[in-house]
């Protein structure tokens, strides 16, 4: 999915790096969310069989979907799998959030901005939707689709963006086609319940 790896660091290149602060007091809306990261000042909820993962960088975050079990049986001779193998098998959708300090940029011109650097590296990446969108809290934001078309099954990338005075976030789905479909509900989730404080 290297389009994922393209926009988030587009989007990274376009804000310095945050710097670690001390952990944020969790607001009322964060609390019970399935996903809470008071050092970084965002929650949210994932379907129940998606698994989390913290990363270092400021990709901070990965949920992975994990596909139905096919019934495959290893062979005897084979192999153990490693945890990697077995997870880039299960692997169909991927949801990463984003960290960056806030430059100056209004979220448009931040989102433009990592468009336009990753068109250069891949000039077939389209911007399918752009438009304004709202937090859980009423706090703006801006969803952004993307498709590329290259490979076996084109796949698509859907973004929230949103910042706060110091911080920006964007939370970035992708997958195939196909698995984006399939996964539509649990993407909403992720969606739906992101808030930043």
């Amino acid at each position: 999915m290297r389009t994922a790896t393209l926009i988030a660091a587009a989007l990274a290149s376009v804000a310095p790096a945050l710097a670690a602060g001390c952990e944020g007091r969790v607001p009322p809306a964060a609390q019970g969310r399935q996903v809470v990261r008071p050092a970084l000042r965002f929650a949210m909820d994932l379907a129940p069989d998606w698994t989390v993962h913290d990363l270092s960088g400021d990709v901070v975050l990965e949920a992975i979907a994990q596909a139905p079990k096919t019934g495959e049986v290893p062979q005897a001779d084979q192999p153990p799998a490693t945890s990697a193998d077995r997870r880039a098998e299960r692997t169909r959708t991927v949801v990463h959030v984003l960290v960056v300090e806030r430059e100056d940029a209004s979220l448009d011109a931040w989102a433009d901005r990592a468009v336009k650097e990753s068109q250069e590296l891949q000039s077939d990446l389209e911007v399918v939707e752009k438009a304004p969108a709202a937090l859980a809290d009423g706090r703006p934001a801006l969803r952004l689709v993307l498709k590329n078309p290259r490979g076996v099954e084109p796949f698509l990338q859907k973004m929230l963006l949103v910042m706060t005075d110091s911080t920006a976030y964007a939370v970035i789905a992708t997958a195939s086609v196909s698995d984006f479909q399939a996964a539509e509900h649990d993407i909403d989730t992720c969606f739906r319940t992101f808030i930043v404080w």
